[in-house]
């Protein structure tokens, strides 16, 4: 599979995309929330081309058939594998023609989204596989043997950080009590996911996977999502996210079916 002289890895500058092909797209896809105006597939959907086309350069000199990469090229037309599924798991596919306005500024356009069954893909001999983000697929489990180390001055001290955490912990003569949840929060977040490794739920930041850890500061509900990154021998943990950005983050990898995050 020869690939283009150019390959835009930004969806958008890569093909126009027609608002209606998203609705489309909404029908044939298993039902999530994904936002007003469909933020989270959109973004999704930016972030996933974004790698399949870093994967796609990478690997089509050594991938022993074209199925073996994100996006094909056959025939004129091009196929991504989006990573979703219909409500039966069929692959969603975006297909793509060439745009056939002689001024714009894509070289593609959006045909639209079908499922792996549509004729529409029957002239394709091969179809692309699904973006991976992980090499190694421990990367994406939590190994409870290894300790957080978390930069707490940095996590505590941060403005973005601050606005984040519960009313009820703000303020200078708060900093104390807010130093001890937080410190007892990231233990028991650690002992929950050691019990239920399902409670880690992986986000792509960087070229990396990180593991998203829930943090209850003042009850036993989440307030927000801890981030800690693998390194040599431990955790390293730098920042909080509210449950929405956390959602948001997790859901360009994978569809997250851990309870406390759903409630982002």
């Amino acid at each position: 599979m020869d690939l283009p002289d150019t390959l835009a890895d930004d969806l958008y500058d890569f093909a126009f995309c027609p608002e209606p092909c998203y609705e489309r797209l909404v029908d044939l896809a298993n039902p999530e929330p994904w936002g007003e105006g469909n933020r989270v597939l959109k973004n999704y959907l930016l972030f996933s081309f974004k790698r399949a086309v870093q994967l796609t350069k990478r690997d089509h000199a050594t991938a022993a058939a074209p199925s073996a990469l994100p996006i094909v090229f056959d025939e004129g037309l091009c196929l991504f594998n989006t990573g979703l599924y219909t409500r039966r798991y069929e692959t969603v596919y975006a297909l793509f023609e060439p745009n056939a306005r002689e001024d714009a500024r894509q070289r593609w356009f959006l045909k639209g989204f079908f499922k792996e069954s549509d004729p529409v893909l029957l002239s394709f001999e091969y179809l692309p596989c699904r973006v991976r983000f992980a090499e190694d697929p421990s990367e994406l489990v939590f190994d409870y043997r290894l300790p957080i180390r978390s930069n707490i001055d940095h996590i505590l001290g941060d403005e973005r950080n601050l606005t984040r955490i519960p009313a009820s912990l703000k303020g200078e003569e708060n900093s104390l009590l807010l130093r001890r949840a937080f410190e007892g929060a990231v233990v028991e977040a650690a002992r929950r996911a050691a019990a239920n490794y399902t409670l880690a739920v992986p986000q792509f930041y960087n070229g990396r996977i990180q593991l998203l850890l829930p943090l209850s500061l003042t009850g036993d509900e989440p307030e927000l999502a801890l981030t800690i990154q693998r390194e040599d021998g431990f955790y390293s943990a730098r920042t909080c996210l509210t449950l929405d950005m956390a959602y948001n983050n997790a859901r360009l990898i994978c569809r997250p079916e851990s309870s406390w995050i759903k409630r982002g």
